[in-house]
């Protein structure tokens, strides 16, 4: 009898052993949730200040690109304005100095080097390249246009030639030069050149220009080939040595 009361009791006693177990794990499970729903609302606090914080900084963006749109209308504007002053201004000084170049060629002010602008005994009729040996440049300075005596219209260019270890190099070259009409022209160059004390002055000849020339005077070589910019040659490749000539032909600028 004894025996089968205490196995009766024994469940009786394990629920009440349980139900006391159960009790803290229900708080604790509770303590959990409501720390989950803090959590939770402190989260969407702070999405929520997240997303202001992003239509503030969109607001922001908004507002620096319509200024930086701004400025650089503003500054376009400005370089437009610039420019169009640096043109003029351009414009101007660059009116002057042809008026002044100008002025100083109809009065025989500037610098000459080459043959005297006569006329003379002979005329040039074929296609030379024309190397001027008898008047190298005296001094250095800025060679502004060239000058000529010519009998048959056409193009020529002018050739720089510096002297380098008794060789000569081709340093600079102009661009084709228009002759439009018989008589003594002097033809400005597009761009001046700055020259150095015995630099030689060559001619290039078209095939329908012609020049006047005399002999027994002067001493300008003379040969078919042309010359290119950078290439070296020698007065030893040239002709007409003996024949000593003198072309109406020359160039002029300002010198020190």
């Amino acid at each position: 009898m004894k025996l089968s009361m205490s196995k009766l009791f024994a469940p009786i006693i394990f629920l009440s052993i349980s139900a006391c177990q159960l009790q803290p794990d229900v708080k604790q499970l509770q303590h959990e949730n409501q720390k989950l729903e803090a959590d939770l609302q402190q989260a969407r606090s702070n999405i929520e200040q997240l997303h202001l914080q992003e239509r503030q900084l969109e607001a922001q963006l908004a507002e620096l690109t319509r200024v930086n749109a701004m400025l650089d209308n503003e500054k376009t504007s400005r370089v437009q304005e610039s420019s169009a002053l640096r043109s003029q201004v351009r414009g101007f000084v660059q009116h002057q100095i042809d008026v002044y170049k100008e002025f100083l060629v109809r009065g025989g002010l500037l610098d000459y080097v080459g043959g005297e602008l006569v006329e003379r005994s002979h005329a040039e009729d074929e296609p030379w390249l024309l190397l001027d040996l008898a008047n190298p440049v005296p001094r250095a300075g800025r060679l502004t246009g060239v000058g000529g005596y010519f009998v048959q219209p056409g193009k020529f260019s002018v050739n720089v030639l510096r002297p380098v270890d008794s060789k000569l190099v081709t340093i600079w070259e102009s661009q084709p030069l228009q002759v439009v009409q018989p008589g003594i022209h002097h033809i400005p160059f597009t761009v001046s050149v700055v020259v150095q004390q015995g630099d030689v002055i060559a001619y290039q000849l078209d095939e329908n220009i012609s020049v006047v020339f005399d002999e027994g005077t002067g001493d300008t070589r003379f040969r078919k080939e042309a010359l290119s910019l950078g290439q070296t040659v020698s007065a030893s490749a040239f002709g007409g040595e003996k024949r000593r000539r003198t072309y109406s032909l020359g160039v002029y600028g300002l010198l020190n």
